[in-house]
């Protein structure tokens, strides 16, 4: 199946997606991936649940109507007590947790790939529902096996009240403006902010969400003065008291004194605001940091492909000066030199590399040696060297 591209209908491609319907209003594709055959059978997802790093969720409904979330990892136990069709298993960082699935994002490579945030495959049997809600960021859900019914709500004046006394953040008032079914291969578009409710049809049914980060304005600024901070010098507030002092009183003298710190601070020069944000993007609190004695030692030479540790962040950006060649590469919330082309192959997802001297620059080789040595990249699945092997063979054609 080639998963590399989304299949646009007439008249519409990645420009014109961005153009008209990115962040502004929700699109149908019809077969966006044809003949899509999930490589991720219901039974699987469920064992994946069961493993103890997973985070999967568990969402039944009561005979009143009520919603309830359970947080896993569950016991094969739980799936057994299970009775009719009122419950639906969600998995989050399927991608992470098996990575030769991370190929799959590829049809999602023209939007920036560290706004992607993970693979979240859900389960339901025939009629089951997580309940209309709304989602804070994009997404695109993609029909993986069976049938499922999304309606949406596109009124203007649409409420976002929830159900109170939920665990759930579920709509109080869902009125679908638009349905369709969604068959294996469709795919669904969603902005932020558009209602929506997924219905199981008929038959048990799986569906991909590719959700994409969205870090809050709060989140970015608290951060950012949390490294700000960090690099700031080891010196104490200080003041010259010329006259006796109120009780209790915070005079016009400290108050500008401790605005002349505050603005100090801020005058951070444009590259290294941009490494900042760049640290921040790629930040992940999954990623433990663990010293070279604990990562398990494979050697570059004793592997041929290697690849991004699953959950790894990565990003890059040009230097500000253009007369510099290297781009800045980010991993996990550190900083590195490499060239564009590398960089552009540790941010595609599942991209396998050859390590080897007569295909990288001596600094990228260094620095490709530097991640096999800290666990960054772990050595390659033989079906991700066969696909890689299989790919490098078309680019050749």
């Amino acid at each position: 199946m080639n998963h590399a591209r989304i299949q646009w209908p007439d008249e519409l491609d990645e420009a014109r997606f961005l153009a008209e319907y990115w962040q502004k209003k929700p699109l149908l594709i019809r077969q966006a991936l044809p003949s899509f055959d999930t490589p991720l059978p219901a039974d699987e997802l469920a064992g994946l649940s069961l493993e103890p790093e997973t985070t999967p969720r568990l969402i039944t409904r009561d005979t009143s109507g009520a919603y309830h979330l359970e947080h896993g990892p569950f016991e094969a136990e739980r799936f057994e007590t299970l009775t009719g069709n009122d419950w639906s298993l969600l998995v989050t960082d399927v991608d992470k947790h098996l990575p030769e699935l991370a190929a799959y994002l590829q049809p999602f490579n023209f939007l920036p790939s560290w706004r992607i945030d993970d693979l979240m495959v859900s389960y339901a049997p025939p009629g089951a529902s997580v309940g209309a809600h709304i989602d804070e960021y994009d997404v695109f859900l993609l029909q993986a096996s069976g049938s499922r019914r999304w309606s949406i709500d596109q009124h203007a004046n649409r409420s976002s009240a929830l159900l109170p006394d939920s665990e759930l953040r579920i709509l109080a008032d869902f009125h679908a403006s638009d349905s369709w079914e969604l068959l294996p291969g469709d795919l669904l578009y969603l902005p932020p902010g558009v209602p929506h409710h997924g219905v199981a049809c008929a038959e048990p049914c799986t569906t991909w969400s590719i959700g994409f980060r969205a870090p809050t304005h709060a989140d970015f600024v608290m951060r950012l003065a949390e490294m700000i901070a960090e690099g700031l010098p080891q010196q104490r507030y200080t003041d010259h008291i010329t006259r006796p002092a109120l009780p209790g009183e915070i005079d016009a003298e400290a108050l500008q004194r401790f605005a002349r710190i505050w603005h100090e601070a801020l005058k951070q020069d444009s590259e290294v605001l941009a490494d900042l944000t760049g640290r921040f993007l790629t930040e992940s609190v999954n990623v433990t940091q663990v010293s070279d004695n604990d990562v398990p030692q494979t050697e570059a030479s004793e592997c041929r492909f290697w690849m991004l540790s699953p959950f790894s962040r990565v990003a890059w950006r040009r230097s500000l000066d253009q007369a510099s060649a290297a781009v800045t590469l980010y991993i996990d919330g550190e900083t590195h030199a490499c060239s564009q082309d590398l960089a552009m192959q540790l941010a595609t997802p599942g991209h396998c590399l050859e390590l080897n001297r007569e295909t990288h620059e001596a600094q990228d080789h260094e620095l490709l040696q530097q991640l096999v040595h800290s666990g960054v990249l772990i050595a390659a699945e033989q079906d991700e060297q066969d696909e890689q092997d299989e790919q490098d063979e078309q680019d050749e054609q």
